[in-house]
């Protein structure tokens, strides 16, 4: 998977992260270790388990752009929602499903990544692979 000039494929991308959709956990665990460095406090984990720090996933939230991207990890079935942003406050939150949430995001950290170089190394990693 190569970027195509300075634009990243982002179907190739969406394609590389949903190919097991059945394995959320282990998706959602690459994300957060390629991101929370790069996005700090913009990034919250919610655990489940006794070991809270390692447990599973249970809740995701991540603030990019103009979004707030939610994913809720529970037994039953994923749920994915985008909320859109304005002035700090958010005006209008819609259920989704993973791909849109998934380009929902790519998109923000392509936006990020033309001005930090952080986040371009991070995109790059969730794209193309590698450490």
């Amino acid at each position: 998977m190569t970027a195509s000039g300075d634009a990243f494929n982002l179907d190739l991308a969406l394609a590389s992260l949903d190919a097991d959709g059945s394995d959320n956990q282990l998706m959602f665990r690459m994300l957060i270790e390629r991101l929370e460095g790069v996005l700090g406090d913009r990034l919250q984990v919610e655990r489940s388990g006794i070991l809270k720090k390692k447990g599973p996933i249970r809740r995701l939230e991540i603030k990019i752009g103009g979004s707030e991207l939610i994913a809720e990890l529970n037994d039953v079935a994923p749920r994915f929602s985008v909320g859109t942003i304005s002035g700090g406050i958010r005006i209008r939150t819609d259920q989704t499903n993973a791909t849109e949430w998934l380009r929902t995001l790519l998109t923000g950290l392509d936006a990020e990544a033309s001005h930090s170089a952080g986040v371009r190394a991070a995109l790059e990693t969730i794209i193309i692979g590698g450490k």
